[in-house]
């Protein structure tokens, strides 16, 4: 569907992804799942320091992903919550990293959060992309390749140097920045078309360094997962659907 007037196409079609965190006391939970993924984390903590971890990967695109989930358990397990954000992002999974930072600044949140973005599916290099926070619209953007249009807080900037003008706005605006930023990279895996095998090896190894997958030694062993595309745009299906935080999070327990 294209906004006639702006030109933009609108969601649906396109990608649709979910975050839930569940903070309790002495613990928190995340869940994250879009159309390529879907991983839980919960950590425990005290005095700021944290006691606990564990990940899972229940869906993911390549086969080494889920020996991402003990890693970052393992780096983690001990860490202040004030110095995850600091670990190096490309020794990791992408998506973990990703949680593990939101949850270390959520873990002493009074209630649940749920945020949502969805990404229309691009069309001559536009989109729109949306950042709802439990239910409630904050972010709309509309993006040529990676440049913001439209006036001010957030026209005329471009998400490839997002880290950079994020240090000019409220830290609360830079996290839904943050994450909608990621949405929006994750959405182009929704019109990638895999090359053959052969060119796909090549392309990996382009790639090397990216996230944990694309580390040594998990990028010479690395393979397609099976079934590791889902569709919530347009299917009637939502991320992370029947998903009991309270019950998922405590089987995570010790």
């Amino acid at each position: 569907m294209v906004n006639k007037e702006q030109g933009y196409p609108a969601w649906p079609p396109g990608l649709w992804r979910r975050i839930i965190l569940q903070p309790e006391d002495g613990w928190i939970g995340g869940a994250l799942e879009d159309d390529m993924h879907r991983f839980h984390m919960r950590f425990d903590h005290k005095d700021g320091r944290i006691t606990a971890v564990r990940a899972i990967a229940v869906r993911h695109p390549w086969s080494q992903c889920p020996g991402a989930a003990p890693h970052i358990a393992g780096e983690l397990n001990g860490e202040l919550l004030s110095e995850v954000a600091e670990r190096d992002p490309f020794q990791h999974c992408t998506h973990l990293y990703d949680l593990a930072v939101l949850m270390a600044a959520h873990a002493h949140d009074s209630e649940s959060t749920r945020f949502d973005m969805r990404v229309a599916d691009r069309i001559e290099g536009r989109t729109t992309a949306t950042l709802e926070k439990n239910g409630v619209e904050l972010v709309r953007w509309q993006l040529n390749d990676t440049a913001i249009a439209g006036a001010e807080p957030w026209g005329g900037r471009d998400l490839k140097q997002l880290s950079k003008w994020k240090r000019e706005i409220a830290p609360e605006l830079a996290e839904l920045a943050t994450i909608l930023r990621r949405a929006i990279f994750v959405s182009g895996a929704r019109q990638f078309v895999p090359p053959p095998d052969e060119q796909m090896r090549e392309w990996n190894v382009l790639r090397k360094g990216v996230c944990f997958n694309y580390q040594s030694p998990q990028i010479e062993r690395t393979e397609r997962s099976q079934d590791w595309r889902r569709d919530f745009s347009e299917s009637g299906l939502e991320p992370l659907m029947q998903f009991d935080p309270a019950a998922a999070f405590a089987e995570m327990a010790g």
